[in-house]
């Protein structure tokens, strides 16, 4: 009897691993109501008020977009930056947004930045959905706005 429940331990926690650590096939990039496509409209509007990257990151974070408890941290380039498969480097002043607890698959960011365009191709080539273990970001995005690089990895939503 003994041997039978660790064996249907082993099959159960088998069957979660497999089922829960799956690669995602949708990727929502244009759909105007996600998490991601949202954040980007508020960036637009909150950088267009002020160039203050962090008073732009505390507002996004304040919004009633993110459900999950964030916060906001100013970030030098010899800081990890979660979410990507190499360092990220060249730009002038940072800000992060995460959430509190670090298994939520939700990462965003503001740049300055001397060349937008190239470095949000760095972004999106060094990007992984995957940062967590068994959580995965449905989408990213990316939005610039004169030399300001907002970058969003997020669920399609939070429910």
């Amino acid at each position: 009897m003994k041997k039978f429940k660790i064996l249907l331990c082993l099959v159960l926690c088998s069957f979660l691993i497999i089922t829960g650590c799956t690669n995602k096939e949708n990727n929502n990039e244009g759909e105007t109501n996600t998490v991601a496509s949202q954040l980007v409209t508020e960036f637009k509007k909150e950088i267009a008020k002020s160039k203050d990257i962090k008073e732009v990151a505390d507002k996004i974070s304040e919004s009633n977009i993110i459900v999950p408890t964030t916060v906001v941290t100013e970030i030098t380039e010899d800081d990890y930056l979660a979410g990507f498969n190499e360092e990220i480097k060249g730009f002038k002043k940072a800000v992060s947004i995460a959430p509190m607890i670090g298994t939520i698959p939700f990462v965003a960011y503001i740049f300055e930045v001397d060349n937008p365009e190239e470095f949000a191709s760095t972004l999106k080539e060094q990007a992984n959905l995957r940062w967590n273990i068994c959580t995965e970001a449905d989408e990213m995005q990316t939005s610039i706005v004169d030399n300001y690089v907002f970058f969003v990895m997020s669920p399609s939503n939070f429910e």
